[in-house]
């Protein structure tokens, strides 16, 4: 019962933190979408960063799972493994009309040189996000799909850093384009 409110709390943070970042929330909001007394948040939480730490940690949680969901589909080489992923991601920022972006994107420039715990937990995932590329680059690297000499470790490094700074940059615009730009560079000058 215990982990099932606190993961609900985490689910309600990721959703209102993706709209309004860590600064624009106050407990008591998450504390009434969830329906709980503002007490018992100190029973699943040591305090506001905390919370903080572990609703990043749950959405790269979350989003790993459907990174992987991609790159490990094995009816796909690994190079249109991570052009469907793109392609899928591109589809919910539209959804989303190119409010939310990436959790981690956004708590990076609003968190990032706030405190240690978050700068920490937000590299982390960051590199996790990179391990889960690698795997799939260097499949790609072993069947000669890759066009670059480039080690897979810097490789799904750019990746990631760019692809960030696509979806920030799309979130600045209300449009694909830069997201867009990204995967074509990418495409015609690196992987392809």
């Amino acid at each position: 019962m215990k982990t099932e409110v606190r993961d609900r709390i985490l689910d309600i943070g990721v959703d209102i933190i993706a709209k309004k970042g860590y600064n624009g929330i106050g407990i008591m909001e998450v504390l009434n979408e969830a329906k709980i007394p503002k007490g018992s948040f100190y029973h699943y939480f040591k305090s506001k960063e905390d919370f903080g730490v572990k609703v990043i940690e749950r959405y790269s949680e979350s989003t790993l799972q459907y990174i992987s969901s991609f790159l490990a589909d094995a009816t796909l080489s690994p190079l249109q493994r991570i052009f469907a992923l793109f392609d899928d991601v591109q589809k919910l920022y539209m959804q989303r009309e190119f409010k939310e972006g990436c959790l981690l994107g956004n708590s990076s420039t609003e968190l990032g040189g706030q405190k240690v715990c978050f700068s920490t937990v937000l590299e982390r995932e960051f590199l996790n996000m990179e391990n889960t590329l690698i795997k799939c680059l260097k499949e790609a690297k072993d069947q000669g799909e890759l066009k670059t000499n480039m080690p897979t470790e810097e490789l799904a490094s750019f990746i990631v850093n760019s692809w960030e700074g696509a979806i920030l940059r799309m979130k600045v615009s209300k449009s694909l384009e830069p997201i867009k730009s990204f995967i074509k560079f990418l495409k015609v000058q690196i992987l392809i």
